[in-house]
This record gives structure tokens, C-alpha cells and sequence, in this order.
């Protein structure tokens, strides 16, 4: 049984899962559910710690109705943004963006800090298998090569116009790869690092061209790529990220439901200490990031079940949801039923 507090301005459903709790499962990078060719959020199991490496992809999500319009407007969709693992000199990983937090710069982040401050959805492609020191190497010196450098705006903006080198046929000739050191799209950063180095083929590479739908689906509206995929079977389905097992939140949403105290923070422990959870009554507050409170403002919450085993370990799991997404006709391409 499931205790359930409900809001509706943003309809998430919050619950606790009590059981006796076992050696706590250590996930500095989080989670990832069972991978999937779908954005919608879902709680899919069995869910896996996140060992990154390098060349892992991120594909992220945090539209608005401006930047659905201009997606619309360029025929695709969600996920909108996207972001590559690489390995850093100091040994650590970090995120390789163009368009960092929808700025006109190409930032590296750490890992371990990017992923739970994005304010949106984030699904991780893995790569399948584990790149060579060169391969390592190559791919440091393109991200820092690529840091700091201007966004390419100028090129997103003609994304909605015919001067761009997406289409049914320029995109045969038009949108080869360019080397480091210069400014790109989110997505074509991506795959230009992939290309440099050594992991995809340059012939067939097309990064400008390339949008971040088309990394998430490895399928696209546009037909050459369609037939040459900029990931390929070298990297795993899209799998959804979570800081904690059992959520899947919007990171805005995270950080409101924890400043409410409505659940835990990422990290932290609920009532109940090393026990585990205990019976908590969860008061909705107003005015935090929009939430209104349910009806009666307060309701308990009486958790009892099983916690949910991984990897030999357990973990005890509050269950919180993100409402349905509605996936939009441009949200998914046409062929991904299909064979090539």
C-alpha cells in the first residue's frame, strides 16, 4: 500500500515505501531506469546504479512553449538539448555542452554536479563499450579544445529557414564534420567530439545537420539520417535518470518538493533514521515554485511494503511521479516503427 499526496498545479503523486532497510546502495552519479526508445516518464525496472564513462550521451529536456515553437518550426522535437561525458585531466568526468543552461558559451561541468542541478528530464545513452586511452585522450583535448567558445547561434537560428544543412537531399553533401576548436549546436558538439575521437565515421558523420532527437531515437525525420544514425548500436537505448530510486522529477521539481519538506532531500534520510522510513504526515506549503496544497492541505502518509532490491543490496524507495507528458506528433519520428 502506498500513501499518496497529490498536487495538482503541478499533479505529482508522492508516496513512501516502508521496509526493513538493508546496507544503503552508494550512487554518487544516481540512477538509470530500464533503457527505453521513449520519453515518457515512466518508472521502468529493473533500475541500475550510473557507472559513468566516457562517451556516454545525455539527452535533456526542459522545453517551454517558446523553444517548442522553434522546434516545431524546425520539424522535430523533444528532447531539445544534449551533452557528452568526457574524462577531465584531474581524472574526474565531466558534461561537454554547447548551450550551457541556455547560454551562447560551450561549458564543462563535473558530472556528479550537473546531473542533479538540470532543471529538467535527463535520459543517458551508455556507451556499450569502454573507449582506449587514445580514444580517452582524443576526446579530453576536443572538449577542451571546445570550452569556453561561443555558442553557434547564428547557425541555430537558420534552423528554421532553408539556409540550413538539413533537408531531404543537402543534407547528402552539406553538414560534414569541422574539427575542434570552433562553435557548435548542442547536438552537433556532441558528435563532432564522437567523430574526433575515432568513434564514429567521418564519411557518414553529419554534425550540423544532427539534432538532439536524433541522438535520443538513433531514428529521424530526416531521411539520410535515418539511414546513417549518429550513435548506432555502440551505445545503449535512452535509459532515464534519477538522484534517487523511485522518483522521476523534473530537477525544478526535485528542489521544490525538497525545500517543502514534502520528500527528502537528495542524499538525506526521512523520518525513521537508519530504520527507514516511518508512518509522515507531509503538509503541502503554497507559494513554493507554483505548488498549491491538496485537499486539506495535509494528509498521512502510512507506508508498508517491500523495498526494492538492487544488485544484492536495498534500498528503501519514495515513490514520486511526474504527471503524464503528452508526446507531440513531432515528438516522435515517423520511421520508428519501421525497418530501414
Amino acid at each position: 500500500m502506498i500513501g499518496n499526496a497529490w498536487l495538482p498545479a503541478v499533479g505529482v503523486t508522492v508516496g513512501v515505501v516502508m521496509g526493513m532497510t538493508g546496507e544503503t546502495v552508494d550512487a554518487p552519479y544516481g540512477y538509470l531506469y530500464a533503457p527505453a526508445f521513449d520519453l515518457r516518464v515512466e518508472l521502468r525496472y529493473p533500475a541500475t546504479v550510473y557507472t559513468p564513462q566516457a562517451g556516454d550521451v545525455l539527452l535533456m529536456s526542459d522545453t517551454d512553449c517558446f523553444w517548442t515553437l522553434m522546434y516545431r518550426l524546425a520539424f522535430t522535437g523533444a528532447p531539445g538539448h544534449a551533452g557528452l561525458v568526457v574524462p577531465l585531466p584531474d581524472g574526474q568526468f565531466g558534461v561537454l555542452e554547447a548551450g550551457y543552461n541556455e547560454t551562447l558559451w560551450t561549458r564543462i561541468t563535473p558530472l556528479a554536479e550537473r546531473l542533479p542541478a538540470y532543471p529538467g528530464m535527463i535520459w543517458v545513452r551508455r556507451r556499450l563499450h569502454p573507449l582506449t586511452a587514445d580514444q580517452q585522450k582524443r576526446l579530453m583535448e576536443f572538449a577542451l579544445a571546445a570550452a569556453d567558445k561561443p555558442y553557434a547561434s547564428i547557425r541555430v537560428a537558420l534552423q528554421i529557414t532553408p539556409l540550413r544543412t538539413r533537408g531531404p537531399l543537402r543534407t547528402f553533401v552539406m553538414g560534414r564534420p569541422r574539427g575542434p576548436g570552433r562553435r557548435y549546436q548542442c547536438a552537433e558538439a556532441v558528435v563532432e567530439a564522437l567523430v574526433y575521437a575515432g568513434l564514429r565515421d567521418p564519411h557518414t558523420a553529419r554534425p550540423s545537420a544532427t539534432y538532439p532527437q536524433d541522438l535520443f531515437y538513433d531514428r529521424s525525420w530526416n531521411r539520410y539520417l535515418d539511414r546513417h544514425p549518429p550513435l548506432g548500436d555502440d551505445w545503449a537505448p535512452p535509459a532515464l535518470w534519477t538522484p534517487v530510486l523511485g522518483w522521476a522529477l523534473k530537477g525544478r521539481t526535485r528542489a521544490a518538493l525538497a525545500a517543502s519538506g514534502i520528500v527528502p532531500a537528495e542524499g538525506g534520510r526521512s523520518a525513521g533514521g537508519s530504520g527507514g522510513f516511518s508512518s509522515v504526515s507531509r503538509c503541502i506549503s503554497a507559494g513554493i515554485d507554483g505548488l498549491q496544497p491538496g485537499a486539506g492541505g495535509c494528509e498521512q502518509l502510512t507506508p508498508v511494503g517491500p523495498i526494492q532490491p538492487l544488485g544484492g543490496k536495498t534500498q528503501a524507495i519514495t515513490y514520486v511521479e511526474q504527471p503524464v507528458k503528452h508526446i507531440g506528433v513531432f515528438d516522435r519520428p515517423p520511421r520508428l516503427g519501421r525497418r530501414r
